[in-house]
């Protein structure tokens, strides 16, 4: 099938064009995933609200691009990638200008739901487009550009929030992405032939879209909640047994469609498991660092919001250089041994989190940024190993499940670890700062056997010799 968003033989430098485009667009919806977290404060005391309803601003964008992103990313393939790919872009920025403006909560979660449905084209149909643009043996260091921007605009976002809303207002956290907008789309009109793309001809699954919209908002929405309601609420229990219902309920579904939304041949490829396996848990354990720290700085320990931003950043720059070496050492190393170093970093880091003393900022500087080696390495190649030797509608729909797997992380991670530090918190007898800080760092240390097993997924992946095999047999 020819590549869809590009005419057959297009030049080297649309392709460099285009490679860039994606990355924007990447970046900014892995941007707004965390540039907020850390403004929070300043956006209660601008709008007047609790912080209870404030988080709602996060939580929106969260559930609708986890249940958006594969029925949109299936639209891209019967209406054209690269328009779709404008579309989200054009949505993404309005919705950007309309919270950066907003003058109350209610305009906020506004532009926050027009957000997430830009996000929703832009993560899955960025990667496709971006990998589909070059031949699998070129493949290689294109996924290090994207994954190198997928993890490193996620671990920026605390550093340049904290900087944006400390040197001007919170609304800049969402106006900055304005001129990024900009330059994505010129790129974009450039690049793409959107009048000559490809497009497959085929009917929209509606009720595989409906089915795994409602499973996936119920189990967002439960997981999210948890951290009010508490773990063992049955009405959590509940949200997750709909989405195990919806889960069959969509195999059934799939099976059975001419046009099925997410083609299950996915899952026959050994190497597209493992990798939406391990995306998932680097994503939840990332999180579960990114989303406790800074209230630690900020809340127990009185720092600034760049005061805590600052001592992030080591962790956000050892991303971005070790995301490009993972997508780059893949054929040096192999996936396996990628993997299970990558892990073993995460591994290290919490190990590191428990046992260093809170109160020095080279001691949780040094764990942040060993946490952003581990997560650097697994995060820069996993979209290469999930797409493989892909192509067409399997390599949309590898990205689309991806960019899903990832927003589940994501909410599992929030989730999981604000209720386990909430819990903590709420058993203290008195709340010294000593008690507080053991609260907050004590959920690290439980997860450390749980890290320690997870290091055995390594062997999910190929060796070095079988995974370039199967590269040289792809290629051809």
């Amino acid at each position: 099938m020819e590549n869809i968003g590009m005419q057959a033989a297009p030049s080297r430098g649309r392709r460099v064009a285009l490679t860039v485009a994606m990355c924007l667009g990447i970046a900014l919806v892995m941007l707004d995933t965390t540039i907020m977290n850390i403004a929070l404060p300043a956006m209660q005391h601008g709008l007047g609200v609790g912080l209870g309803r404030l988080s709602w601003a996060l939580n929106v964008y969260t559930i609708i691009v986890a249940t958006c992103t594969i029925p949109l990313s299936r639209l891209a393939d019967i209406y054209g990638r690269g328009r779709l790919f404008v579309v989200g872009l054009l949505l993404f920025g309005a919705g950007s200008l309309i919270a950066g403006m907003a003058p109350g909560f209610g305009v906020l979660i506004a532009g926050r739901v027009v957000s997430g449905l830009g996000a929703s084209v832009l993560l899955p149909v960025a990667n496709a487009l971006g990998i589909s643009a070059w031949v699998v043996k070129d493949r290689v260091k294109v996924v290090a550009a994207l994954g190198l921007t997928q993890g490193g605009a996620a671990a920026v976002g605390p550093t340049v929030g904290g900087i944006v809303t400390d040197r001007l207002s919170w609304n800049w956290i969402f106006l900055v992405n304005v001129p990024i907008v900009a330059v994505a789309l010129i790129l974009s009109f450039f690049a793409l032939d959107l009048k000559g793309e490809s497009r497959i001809q085929a009917r929209i699954d509606w009720l595989g879209s409906i089915v795994s919209m409602a499973g996936l908002f119920v189990v967002t929405f439960g997981l999210i909640e948890s951290k009010n309601w508490g773990m063992a609420d049955p009405r959590v229990w509940m949200c997750l047994g709909v989405g195990v219902v919806a889960v069959v309920l969509f195999v059934l579904v799939e099976r059975h469609v001419s046009s099925p939304m997410v083609d299950l041949r996915l899952f026959r490829f050994r190497q597209f498991t493992a990798a939406a396996l391990v995306a998932l848990i680097a994503q939840f354990f990332y999180i579960g660092v990114l989303v406790i720290l800074p209230t630690f700085f900020t809340a127990v320990q009185g720092r600034s919001e760049l005061n805590a931003a600052m001592i992030l950043l080591p962790m956000s720059l050892t991303v971005f250089a070790f995301g490009g070496f993972g997508g780059l050492a893949i054929n040096k190393l192999g996936p396996r041994l990628l993997v299970l170093a990558g892990l073993f970093a995460v591994l290290a880091s919490y190990v590191l989190l428990a046992i260093v003393n809170p109160a020095s900022v080279t001691a949780m500087a040094l764990a942040a940024l060993v946490l952003g080696v581990g997560f650097g390495v697994i995060a820069g190649p996993i979209n290469v190993l999930a797409a493989s030797s892909l192509q067409g509608e399997l390599l949309t729909a590898s990205q689309s499940v991806i960019s899903v797997v990832r927003q589940i992380g994501s909410v599992l991670g929030v989730s999981v670890f604000v209720s386990m530090t909430t819990r903590n918190i709420t058993a203290l007898p008195t709340h010294t700062p000593q008690a507080m800080t053991g609260a907050y760092i004590g959920v690290y240390r439980i997860w450390i056997p749980v890290l320690a097993l997870c290091l055995l997924l390594a062997l999910l992946f190929p060796r070095k010799r079988d995974y370039l095999l199967g590269q040289a047999a792809g290629s051809r």
